[in-house]
C-alpha cells in the first residue's frame, strides 16, 4: 500500500517536471478539453464557439463531460494552476490504483513475485504511466476505472460481491466509463449481463444494469440539452471515422497522427455545414462512401488499426509528418516494455481460448471459462471501435492491466484447486 501511495505521487511529481505544469492555465490543456473549459467560463453554456474546431461550426456534443466538468470543479477549489490541479486528480485516480493493488496483493493466491512481475510491466511502462498521469487525456481517468473495475469484478471474497457496496462500486465505475469514453458503452452493457451469467446473481446483476441504464438516460439527457439531440453519441465520431477512412489515410497512418489532415486541410466539406450534427452526418457518410468505394482498401487499412493494437511494439500516432519512430528517447524505451506486454498479451489471449474449448464453447458451466469470456469480451468490444476508426499506442494502454489481471487471476485460480483438491 505504501509502495503504491509513493508511486503515485512519484509519477505525478514527474509528470509535473516533464510537461513544467506551474503556472499553467486548465485553459491551455490541448485534446479540446481547454478550449471547451474557457467556453464554459465565458459563455456558461457547455459549447465551444463556431470556427475554432471547424468553420462556421460550433460544438458540444464532442467531449464527454466529466473530464471538463471534473477539472472545472478542481479549479474552482483549488485556483487555476494546473500543477496543483493535476495534483489533485492524479491522487484521486491514483487511489482507484491504489485500492485495486491493495486487493490483489491481499486475495491473490500468486507468489508476489508473479504478481509484481505482472503488475510491474504495466506500472514501469513509459507509455502506461505517461498516460495515467496526464490531465487532458481520457486514458488519464479509464486507466485507472478499469484497473479497479477488473479487480472487483475478478478478486476478492465471493460473499463480498452480493453486497450493496459491490454493486454500487462497480455500478458506480461503470457509469464513469460512460462519461469518459464513447467507445465504453456496449462493454459497460456487456458487464452486468456478465456478472448474472458468471454467479447467477440476477439482483446484482439487474442493479448494475439499472445504473448504466441510469447513466445512459443522464448522458442523452445531458446531450440534448446542450447540442439539442436526445442521443449518447459524439458529434465527433464521424469526423473521426473519416479521418481514419478516406483517400490520404493510408499515406499517414499508422506512423502519424491523423489528426494532420486537419492541420494539412484536408478534412473539409464541400458544402457549408449546419451544425455538429449535420458535421457529424456529413463526414460519416463521406466514410462510408469510401468504405463501399474502396472495400479492399478498407480491410487494409483495418488491419493496420489490428496490428497496432494486437502486435505494434514501435510508437505510432506521432504528432509530425516524416517524424521517425525512434527519434526520441521515449520512444525507444517503450519498445521492450510494450514486447514483453505483447508476449503477455497473447499468452492471455490463448489461456482464455483454452479455457473457452475446455468448456466447450459452453462458458456458463465453469467459472473459469466465464473469467476468459469477460477478458475477451472488453477485448473485442474496446478494440472494435480503433479496428474500425483508427488506434495509436495510447488507445492500447487501457488493455494492459486487465490482462495482467487476467493472468495472475489464472494463477490464483490454478493455486485454489490445487490447494483443495
Amino acid at each position: 500500500m505504501v509502495g503504491l501511495l509513493g508511486y503515485v505521487l512519484l509519477g505525478a511529481v514527474t509528470m509535473d517536471r516533464w510537461q513544467h505544469r506551474g503556472g499553467q492555465s486548465v485553459r491551455e490543456l490541448g485534446f479540446g478539453y481547454g478550449v471547451l473549459i474557457a467556453a464554459i467560463e465565458d459563455t456558461g453554456a457547455y459549447r465551444v464557439p463556431a470556427g475554432v474546431h471547424y468553420p462556421g461550426v460550433a460544438f458540444s456534443a464532442h467531449r464527454l463531460p466529466f473530464i471538463p466538468c471534473f477539472l472545472i470543479a478542481l479549479r474552482d477549489a483549488l485556483g487555476d494552476d494546473l500543477r496543483w490541479v493535476a495534483l489533485a486528480k492524479c491522487l484521486f485516480f491514483g487511489g482507484l490504483l491504489v485500492s485495486a493493488g491493495s486487493l490483489v496483493l491481499r486475495t491473490a493466491r500468486a507468489p508476489l513475485w508473479a504478481v509484481l512481475l505482472l503488475l510491474g510491466v504495466g506500472l514501469t511502462m513509459p507509455r502506461w504511466a505517461l498516460n495515467v498521469f496526464e490531465v487532458g487525456l481520457e486514458e488519464g481517468y479509464n486507466i485507472p476505472a478499469l484497473t479497479l473495475l477488473f479487480t472487483l469484478l475478478w478478486f476478492g471474497d465471493s460473499a463480498g460481491r452480493a453486497r450493496l457496496p459491490w454493486v454500487l462500486t462497480v455500478g458506480g465505475l461503470l457509469v464513469l466509463l460512460l462519461f469518459l469514453k464513447s467507445s465504453m458503452v456496449y462493454w459497460c452493457l456487456a458487464v452486468p449481463v456478465l456478472v448474472g451469467l458468471r454467479w447467477r446473481d440476477w439482483r446484482a446483476a439487474g442493479g448494475l444494469l439499472l445504473m448504466v441504464a441510469a447513466g445512459l438516460y443522464a448522458l442523452a439527457t445531458f446531450n440534448a440539452r446542450h447540442s439539442g439531440r436526445f442521443t449518447i453519441g459524439s458529434s465527433w465520431e464521424g469526423w473521426n471515422l473519416y479521418k481514419g477512412n478516406c483517400a490520404d489515410t493510408a499515406g499517414l497512418y499508422p506512423p502519424y497522427s491523423l489528426d494532420i489532415l486537419d492541420y494539412e486541410g484536408k478534412v473539409v466539406a464541400d458544402r457549408p455545414l449546419r451544425d455538429e450534427w449535420d458535421h457529424n452526418a456529413y463526414f460519416k457518410q463521406r466514410a462510408v462512401d469510401f468504405i463501399r468505394a474502396h472495400p479492399l482498401e478498407f480491410l487494409e487499412l483495418a488491419a493496420r488499426k489490428a496490428w497496432i493494437f494486437y502486435g505494434e511494439i514501435r510508437a505510432s500516432g506521432l504528432p509530425q509528418r516524416g517524424e521517425s519512430r525512434y527519434a526520441r528517447p521515449e520512444y525507444l524505451l517503450q519498445i521492450p516494455w510494450l514486447l514483453a506486454f505483447r508476449v503477455l498479451l497473447w499468452a492471455a489471449i490463448g489461456l482464455a481460448l483454452q479455457t473457452l474449448w475446455s468448456a466447450r464453447w459452453a462458458p456458463w458451466r465453469s467459472d473459469p471459462a466465464m473469467v476468459a469470456v469477460t477478458y475477451l469480451a472488453f477485448l473485442a468490444l474496446y478494440s472494435a471501435f480503433h479496428v474500425v476508426g483508427f488506434a495509436y499506442e495510447r488507445h492500447v494502454m487501457p488493455v494492459v492491466m486487465p490482462t495482467a489481471l487476467y493472468l495472475l487471476w489464472r494463477w490464483s485460480d490454478n493455486a485454489s484447486r490445487r490447494i483443495t483438491s
